[in-house]
């Protein structure tokens, strides 16, 4: 992994400057302070391993490029985000052989699969994971994530620019967070088994982890 774990005075710092870090750090930390998004994907790294495909990795595909190494990883997205090399419009047929990967990820973006297609894209997820190998996936909780969208696209706009969610637009059938009952219903689903929930940023969001049998 590249990037280095921080000091325990960071981790307690960041941990009492949790608000202020969701309403005016979204992205990038400023003022020694870390991004939740940063939070969010320091979480995912500490369970990766070998070979990690990042579904839905957004603008300049950080996660795989300062937490795994791109010689380690690969990301891929629905739309073509600035940085963004590998644009799959359909996440229903992958480009990739069968068993191709270790890890999967998906942080913060489960609840942008279209209600239609989620059926089909978690077969398909299934098929390009190793057995053996773990899907990893970071949700918050349905109010919270509701707030933390439109505050976003509203501080964003205070700035003349556009949030993630307003640079792609949200399909009828995507949604702000994908309640926990669902999610489950497809992680600990043959030949997945759910193994691992852990919370943090004061329990607002969470990372969960299934294996493949």
């Amino acid at each position: 992994m590249n990037k280095k774990t921080p000091s325990l005075f960071k981790i307690i710092i960041n941990a009492l400057a949790f608000p202020i870090r969701v309403l005016f750090i979204p992205t990038e930390g400023k003022l020694g302070l870390s991004s939740l998004k940063e939070e969010r994907m320091r979480q995912v790294a500490k369970y990766c391993k070998g070979r990690v495909l990042d579904i839905g990795c957004g603008p300049g595909n950080v996660f795989i490029k300062e937490f795994i190494g791109e010689e380690h990883g690969v990301g891929i997205d629905v739309f073509p985000y600035e940085g963004v090399v590998n644009i799959i419009e359909d996440m229903t047929k992958l480009p990739f052989e069968d068993s191709s990967f270790d890890t999967l990820t998906i942080i913060a973006a489960v609840h942008h699969i279209p209600k239609s297609k989620r059926k089909v894209e978690f077969a398909e997820f299934i098929r390009v994971l190793r057995s053996g190998g773990l899907l990893i996936i970071t949700e918050g909780e349905p109010i919270t994530q509701f707030l933390v969208h439109k505050w976003r696209k509203f501080f964003f706009g205070l700035q003349g620019k556009l949030d993630v969610n307003s640079q792609r637009g949200m399909a009828k059938d995507e949604e702000y967070c994908m309640l926990k009952k669902e999610l489950l219903s497809y992680l600990n689903k043959p030949p997945l088994k759910f193994i691992k929930r852990k919370r943090f940023a004061w329990g607002f969001s969470n990372v969960y982890i299934a294996k493949k049998e």
